[in-house]
């Protein structure tokens, strides 16, 4: 009886320490995963300065504006040809959307730089290569 006891409560700790594990991944962001990524110009040259802001959103939904799923803004310099960033993924938001695209904006003392004209589907994976194209003036 008392190897019995024993092994019952030594399974509802373990239960319970599972429990526990379970609500710190969630708590930990267990619900999403980290995609890397550049973006690079169209046109040949350094992505211009300014700040730089990645959107991963719903974009299937006709009539509808998209629903942001994921953001991030990094700064480039001027300088380089691909500039790098890091998107944390919300996976149930992912899950629900019908088609998930990127919309990237340069911008720079609050004007329009260079953004995306052509759609760029999120197809997977955990690392992307984006483009953009410079606004004409």
């Amino acid at each position: 009886m008392d190897v019995m006891r024993r092994t019952l409560v030594g399974v509802m700790g373990l239960g319970l320490l599972a429990a526990a594990g379970c609500v710190s991944d969630e708590e930990e962001g267990g619900d999403s995963f980290t995609l890397t990524g550049a973006i690079s110009n169209v046109a040949s040259g350094p992505v211009p300065a300014g700040t730089v802001t990645i959107r991963l959103e719903e974009q299937g939904v006709m009539d509808v504006a998209a629903k942001l799923i994921a953001e991030t803004s990094v700064v480039s310099d001027g300088k380089a040809t691909r500039v790098p960033f890091v998107l944390q993924v919300p996976k149930p938001e992912l899950d629900k959307a019908v088609d998930a695209g990127f919309t990237i904006r340069v911008e720079r003392d609050g004007r329009l730089i260079a953004t995306n004209t052509s759609k760029q589907r999120y197809s997977g994976g955990s690392n992307v290569s984006l483009q953009i194209e410079p606004i004409l003036y």
